[in-house]
C-alpha cells in the first residue's frame, strides 16, 4: 500500500489540504497539526447547497471500476422496474453459483432484505436479483445517474456503449472493464440519492457557472428511501462501520473494492448529515480494500475538520 511523507509534493499539511479542499476561511480547523494523508486516498467533496467542489491538490481524478458502488444503480433498477419488494429477502449463504460464476461473500450474510444487502454488500443478494435484470436496462439506469456524462467539466470515464453480454451479472458487480467511472461522477451518484434527485450544478471555485442547469433524476419516492436506508445501515452496522463509529456527522455511505491486478483498489462514496444533507463526498483508494483504505481514509479527513 502507497503512503507518503511530509515531504511528497503530493502530500501537503492540514491547512494547505483545507485551503485546497474547501477555500480559505470555509471550514473551521480543529487542531492546528498536520496531518500525513496515509494511505493514499483521493479524497473529494461537493457542498451540495452551492454545488462547489473540492479537488486534493497533486492528484489526478482518476476512474476504476465501481466494484459495489453499482449496488445502488441496481437496486434503484430493481425497484423502478418493480422486479422486487424492498421487503423480499434472499438467503446468503456465503457462497453462489449464478451464470456459471462463483460468486462468494466474505461473511454468510443470512437472510438479508434490499436495505441490509445494501448495508452489508452482500454479493449472493445481487448477483441472484441480477438474473431479473438485463444489461440493458442495467446500463440505462447508469446512464440516468450520469455515469455516461461529463461532470464539474471532466470527461466521462469509459462506459459501454452496449453491454459485453446480455446478463447484467457484471455490471451490477461492478466488475466489467468497461464501465470505469471516475471519482467525481461517483460523487454525484451520492449526491442524487442525498437530495432525491436534484444535484445543483457541480463545478470547480474556479469556474462557478452559476447559470448552469441542475442534474436531474426523477425516481420514486420510496426508491430514495431505500436507497439511503442501505446506506445508513452501512455506516451503523455495515461495510462503513468505521466512517463514523460515533455517529456524529450522521453519515451515509457505500463501499466498494475491485480487483487491480494482483492487488484491490477501493471506494467510499456518501453524503451527510443524514437529515438534511450539505456535502456529499467520494475516496477512490489505488491500493487496499475498502477496509484498509477507503474508510481510514474517508473517516481520517471527515473528521480532521469541523464541517459549516
Amino acid at each position: 500500500m502507497d503512503s507518503q511523507s511530509s515531504s511528497s509534493p503530493n502530500c501537503i499539511g492540514r491547512r494547505g489540504f483545507l485551503r485546497s479542499l474547501f477555500g480559505v476561511g470555509t471550514v473551521v480547523e480543529k487542531k492546528a497539526v498536520a496531518v500525513q494523508l496515509k494511505p493514499v486516498g483521493r479524497f473529494f467533496w461537493a457542498d451540495l447547497r452551492t454545488g462547489q467542489v473540492g479537488f486534493p491538490s497533486g492528484f489526478n481524478v482518476g476512474n476504476a471500476q465501481p466494484g459495489s458502488l453499482m449496488k445502488l444503480i441496481a437496486a434503484a433498477a430493481l425497484l423502478e422496474e418493480k422486479l422486487l419488494t424492498p421487503n423480499e429477502v434472499v438467503e446468503c449463504r456465503g457462497t453462489t453459483v449464478v451464470n456459471k460464476q462463483q460468486i462468494a461473500c466474505q461473511f454468510a450474510h443470512g437472510q438479508v432484505s434490499l436495505a441490509h444487502a445494501l448495508g452489508k454488500s452482500c454479493n449472493i443478494y445481487f448477483a441472484e436479483m441480477s438474473q431479473r435484470l438485463n444489461a440493458n436496462v442495467f446500463l440505462d439506469y447508469s446512464r440516468r445517474f450520469g455515469l455516461d456524462q461529463s461532470v464539474a467539466k471532466l470527461p466521462s470515464g469509459p462506459f459501454p456503449l452496449k453491454p459485453l453480454q446480455a446478463e447484467s451479472l457484471n455490471y451490477v458487480l461492478g466488475s466489467s472493464d468497461d464501465m470505469r467511472p471516475h471519482a467525481i461522477q461517483i460523487l454525484r451518484m451520492s449526491a442524487l440519492i442525498a437530495t432525491k434527485g436534484h444535484v445543483v450544478h457541480l463545478h470547480s471555485a474556479d469556474d462557478p457557472e452559476v447559470d448552469a442547469p441542475a442534474f436531474e433524476l426523477q425516481l420514486k419516492s420510496e426508491t430514495w428511501t431505500q436507497l439511503a436506508r442501505g446506506m445508513q445501515f452501512a455506516v451503523s452496522e455495515g461495510t462503513c462501520k468505521k466512517l463514523d463509529p460515533e455517529l456524529s456527522l450522521h453519515v451515509c455511505a457505500k463501499t466498494g473494492t475491485v480487483k487491480h491486478g494482483n492487488k484491490f483498489q477501493s471506494w467510499v462514496t456518501g453524503f451527510f448529515p443524514e437529515e438534511t444533507p450539505h456535502y456529499s463526498f467520494c475516496v477512490l483508494s489505488p491500493s487496499g480494500t475498502s477496509a484498509e483504505a477507503a474508510v481510514p481514509v474517508a473517516h481520517e479527513l471527515l473528521h480532521a475538520t469541523t464541517w459549516p
